[in-house]
């Protein structure tokens, strides 16, 4: 039987900071000769600190002699000092991203604003977050280190201690971070027609994991027909411009940025007819968008195919979408070596 779950309700971040900080309280050693409750949570805690240490390269101290877990200090979410001698700096995300250079002000405030200052090499900065995000390369760039709801659940999974069931705060956290990474994976299992906002994001997760996507991004574009859940990526500059390739859902486009406003319109339409010249090349098909636009993102053409049909009521073959993003790579290359080609002439 279900039961109900406190963070179904308690969803905002003040809330998970909340329970991170009642956590990490449970790392004080006293709590490793109290009974098995308190035995099982102070080895979730222990092992929480030291994913967060070893993620920034640092090795936890043996012992936790002392620690002070506090919240909002000068805007930080969650301030741990160990032994009076590391400072645990959290940054606590459900979904938002980082922004304002936070991440930077914050550490810089542990190394001269706080009332006790600490060495750079002594501030373990972890930014955790619990939902998802596309890329966490300005949070690397700022010297902070990510944490993601699947290392909390690496954790958790492999904790199976009788005294954790006694804590309806611990199961409630643990079943409510399940429930996401479910829904996450459920593109999997589920036929595209089904996918909510979630099975998305664990559809564009898996391209950024195809080793041929390189990066890639995804997100949600707002738009007046309503928006969408979309993935960008492969691109290539000629020029100023930048050519690549955005999924919108299942709708496969090829697109450009042009930062000028000059030659939009030319640039647009060559391009349109190269790639529809030498899609066959490729045994691809492309036509013309609904319309063309005239601004800095343009679409200059679109892909047919129904490997991702939000109709179907089949699975999605993740071996088709494989060879057909790798397709879709190499045509691209060629489509703008073939363009540069024809310019040199």
């Amino acid at each position: 039987m279900t039961t109900p779950n406190l963070f179904k309700f308690a969803t905002s971040e003040l809330s998970q900071d909340a329970f991170i900080c009642w956590l990490l309280s449970w790392a004080k050693k006293e709590y490793k000769k109290g009974d098995d409750k308190q035995k099982a949570l102070n080895g979730i805690a222990n092992r929480v600190l030291a994913l967060f240490f070893e993620k920034a390269g640092k090795e936890i101290p043996n012992t936790i002699e002392t620690i002070v877990v506090q919240r909002q200090v000068s805007n930080i979410d969650i301030l741990c000092i160990i032994n009076d001698t590391y400072c645990v700096l959290i940054e606590d995300k459900v979904g938002s991203i980082q922004h304002s250079n936070q991440l930077v002000r914050y550490k810089q405030f542990m190394i001269d604003g706080h009332s006790t200052i600490f060495e750079e090499n002594k501030i373990v900065a972890i930014y955790l977050q619990t939902h998802d995000q596309s890329s966490y390369k300005r949070v690397l760039e700022d010297g902070f280190y990510p944490i993601t709801r699947k290392d909390l659940l690496d954790i958790f999974n492999n904790e199976r201690h009788e005294g954790l069931k006694y804590s309806d705060i611990y199961t409630n956290f643990y079943d409510y971070l399940t429930s996401i990474e479910d829904a996450v994976q459920s593109f999997k299992y589920l036929p595209v027609s089904k996918w909510g906002h979630r099975a998305w994001i664990g559809f564009f997760q898996y391209l950024q994991s195809q080793s041929q996507l390189g990066e890639g991004s995804w997100g949600y574009v707002a738009n007046p027909s309503g928006g969408f859940m979309g993935f960008w990526g492969f691109t290539r500059k000629v020029d100023d411009v930048d050519i690549y390739l955005q999924l919108e859902q299942d709708k496969i486009c090829f697109k450009m940025a042009i930062p000028q406003k000059e030659n939009r319109k030319n640039f647009r339409n060559r391009f349109y007819k190269l790639f529809v010249a030498e899609a066959s090349n490729f045994d691809l098909t492309v036509s013309k968008p609904k319309r063309f636009g005239l601004g800095r993102h343009m679409t200059f053409a679109v892909l047919d195919t129904d490997i991702i049909n939000t109709n179907s009521t089949s699975l999605v073959n993740l071996e088709d979408v494989n060879t057909l993003i790798n397709d879709l790579r190499k045509f691209i290359n060629h489509g703008v070596d073939q363009y540069e080609k024809q310019s040199d002439c």
